[in-house]
């Protein structure tokens, strides 16, 4: 991926059940580096995900904010899975503690998360990636389908590549904008997050 995960602020939230599943037992795959990198253990439990990445954002002084949240874990059609209670529609509300401290956006590269505005028009508002972005008041991608990560045999971090199919981009005020439909709607993570 021709992203620059160490620009800015930005953080990315790991889960270890991303792994390699070609080795025996799964090797867990590392993400790339950025200003803060957090692989959660699967005890971690979604309050206190949510709650370190407000405080992450904050920084020192109180009053900072961070250009992009990535979470890199597996996805379902509504949530991810993550730490002890993944996020989902069940804890969603959590991302109000986000609420003033993300600059550009929260980015999901996880599989299917974006799958229920499928089933619906692009209009179509009460979807797990347009709640988030209620919450939080930010930009929120999510992606529609399966997304194929790979990795470099004795590095092992995670390359997202470009993104497989149709990416959702919603805004705070309920907005949604339909990405990666055609070749002249790709998605550029640079003009999202920094705009």
């Amino acid at each position: 991926m021709a992203f620059n995960f160490m620009r800015g602020r930005q953080m990315i939230i790991h889960d270890p059940r991303l792994n390699n599943p070609k080795t025996s037992p799964p090797t867990p795959l590392r993400p790339p580096a950025a200003m803060n990198v957090w692989t959660v253990t699967t005890g971690d439990k979604a309050e206190h995900i949510i709650g370190w990445a407000a405080e992450v954002a904050k920084g020192k002084s109180g009053t900072d904010k961070l250009d992009a949240l990535h979470f890199m874990a597996h996805g379902s059609i509504g949530g991810i899975q993550i730490g002890n209670d993944g996020l989902s529609w069940k804890n969603v509300d959590l991302f109000k503690k986000l609420n003033g401290y993300i600059k550009g956006a929260i980015i999901f590269f996880s599989c299917q998360v974006g799958g229920e505005q499928a089933n619906h028009s692009a209009s179509y508002a009460l979807t797990f990636g347009s709640a988030v972005a209620a919450y939080a008041q930010c930009k929120v991608l999510t992606c529609k389908v399966n997304q194929i990560y790979s990795w470099t045999p004795g590095v092992n971090i995670i390359d997202f590549g470009e993104f497989e199919n149709v990416v959702y981009v919603y805004t705070p005020k309920g907005d949604s904008k339909m990405l990666n439909y055609n070749d002249k709607s790709t998605v550029d993570l640079n003009t999202i997050i920094f705009g």
